[in-house]
């Protein structure tokens, strides 16, 4: 078993991997940060949020998985993980189905499948809390189900109703203790 854990969070639009992954990073378990051909929203930074590159700038042989998703390619590159885990034996990242299923073949010690789900209700008033439009919301629920992100992935090594984030984080957090992995202390 290898000392080293990757919490992958799979889930719909709406299940809250975003807030949950927010959470385990202040808990102190870091952020694998993904790379993206769309342009930074107001606010994101560039290394923080995503890394923003242009699309020439990417090398298939780079990544472990990547996606295209509104015509935008989003994917975590190979040597993101590495220094990841050579700085921390625990980090986090929010990935679709297909790219949990590359990172388990890639790190199949490492990763810690979590699957969220909410039901659709709950998703529709998550999303219009965050300020979706109608439109969106039912763009990202037809999504949901035409791609199966509904159901679980396969090979999930946790399945989790997000009712509440607290607890949500908490059970992940009981799981990686199991592995007698430590989330790395936070400099002050």
């Amino acid at each position: 078993m290898s000392s080293k854990r990757i919490i992958v969070l799979v889930g719909p639009s709406g299940s809250g991997k975003t807030t949950i992954g927010e959470e385990l990073t202040k808990k102190g378990i870091p952020k694998l940060i993904t790379t993206t051909t769309r342009s930074p929203r107001s606010g994101e930074e560039d290394g923080v949020d995503y890394y923003f590159r242009e699309a020439g700038d990417f090398n298939i042989d780079d990544f472990i998985e990547q996606t295209l998703y509104n015509h935008k390619v989003y994917g975590l590159t190979k040597k993101e993980v590495t220094e990841a885990l050579s700085k921390s034996d625990c980090v986090h990242v929010s990935l679709d189905k297909n790219g949990a299923k590359a990172v388990k073949e890639a790190y199949p010690e490492e990763a810690l499948i979590v699957y969220i789900y909410v039901p659709l209700d709950e998703m529709r008033k998550r999303m219009k809390a965050r300020g979706d439009s109608d439109q969106k919301i039912q763009e990202r629920l037809q999504f949901s189900k035409d791609t199966d992100e509904l159901d679980p992935v396969e090979g999930a090594d946790i399945i989790l109703e997000n009712r509440s984030v607290s607890e949500t984080v908490a059970r992940i957090l009981e799981e990686v203790s199991s592995y007698d992995i430590k989330p790395q202390k936070k400099e002050v």
